[in-house]
């Protein structure tokens, strides 16, 4: 009788779950990229150099997503990620497991996506579809540095953000954010919030941003917005416009991008004297053939401070890129870099001697998808 007793609870959840799964379907994928160069660069401090750069052209990464279906059009969603160093097979964050993304939530068919966690800001959702190299070459790009805040600075690393004070940390991901995302007819819209923890002070350290956008096939329109604050309230915000037209086998992509402290404070741990930064940018890129597309672009940087210079950057890039496969191409990646007095600073990726007026960036790289 036990065993028939057995038998029959074996049968039933069998059933049971065979039944559950002939009307909920699930999915769980590894996805990734490795991306490795040779870069010389002038201008940097000792002199000029030649080395092996991780990430030069797109960040490598590896991750795991997934989808189950619910039913009625609704699915739960998930996504881990995190940035790795080729060269070196060390990730890129000692803080974080997944210093991209980690992130649950629901999507609709109808009603659009809802997820919580680790996510990137709306700044960077725009430049992703409107910034002349698609946010590529971050290492020297203005708009992933400076436009979306991949590497805005120690002022404002050290005082904005999910993680101020930590060397390194950047603005483009927010930590405990909910984020909602919609898109219908050509139309997107998303707006998120990041909530600061701090007790008692329900604002501070807390993040917001919205976005919208529409897109009309050869054309696609974004504008976005984001503020933060640090742990006294100080409002940091940033807004962003960008477009893009499709001429045959030309792209046609532009920006513009501005971001403030709004506040005058001057203190070894706040120097912030109203700081702004802008940058614009222009250029796009050219299918040649199936197998070769050309990238051509141009970004003007400036920032300010009250009673300090301006620091002005201009940057030209010419990219070749060379399909091997769907997954695997090679490219030479070279930028001319102009400066007044004190614009290396904005370098902040490839970080350059003081009082530097010009540098040269040329690296010839493969990224493989998987």
């Amino acid at each position: 009788m036990k065993r028939l007793h057995a038998a029959a609870i074996a049968t039933l959840a069998f059933g049971t779950s065979t039944a559950y799964a002939q009307v909920t379907t699930s999915s769980v994928s590894l996805f990734g990229r490795l991306d490795e160069g040779i870069v010389y660069q002038t201008g940097k401090t000792g002199g000029s150099s030649v080395s092996m750069a991780a990430n030069m052209w797109l960040p490598s990464l590896w991750g795991l997503r997934g989808q189950e279906d619910l039913g009625g059009g609704l699915s739960a969603v998930f996504n881990l990620a995190s940035t790795i160093i080729v060269n070196t097979g060390s990730s890129a964050s000692s803080q974080k497991l997944f210093d991209r993304n980690a992130y649950v939530g629901l999507s609709s068919n109808d009603w659009g996506t809802l997820t919580f966690g680790r996510q990137v800001n709306t700044l960077a959702e725009l430049f992703y579809v409107t910034d002349p190299l698609y946010a590529n070459s971050s290492a020297t790009n203005m708009n992933v540095r400076l436009g979306y805040l991949g590497g805005p600075g120690t002022t404002i690393q050290n005082n904005f953000g999910p993680n101020p004070g930590v060397s390194g940390a950047s603005l483009d991901r927010v930590d405990n954010a909910v984020k909602y995302q919609v898109k219908k007819y050509g139309f997107t819209g998303m707006a998120m919030y990041g909530f600061g923890g701090a007790a008692g002070q329900f604002s501070n350290n807390s993040s917001a941003g919205a976005m919208v956008g529409y897109d009309g096939g050869v054309a696609t329109l974004r504008a976005s917005y984001m503020q933060y604050k640090d742990n006294i309230g100080t409002l940091f915000f940033a807004y962003a416009g960008g477009a893009s037209y499709k001429l045959g086998p030309v792209t046609l992509r532009a920006t513009f991008t501005q971001n403030r402290i709004d506040s005058g404070l001057n203190t070894t741990a706040r120097p912030y004297r109203n700081m702004q930064t802008q940058v614009i940018s222009g250029g796009g890129d050219w299918l040649m053939s199936p197998s070769f597309d050309l990238y051509i672009a141009y970004y003007r940087g400036k920032r300010s401070q009250d009673g300090l210079p301006d620091q002005v950057a201009n940057k030209f890039y010419i990219v070749p890129s060379y399909f091997l496969s769907k997954r695997t191409t090679l490219q030479i990646v070279s930028v001319y870099e102009r400066f007044n007095a004190t614009g290396a600073a904005l370098d902040t990726g490839t970080p350059l001697a003081t009082n530097v007026h010009s540098s040269v960036y040329v690296g010839l790289g493969m990224t493989h998808n998987f």
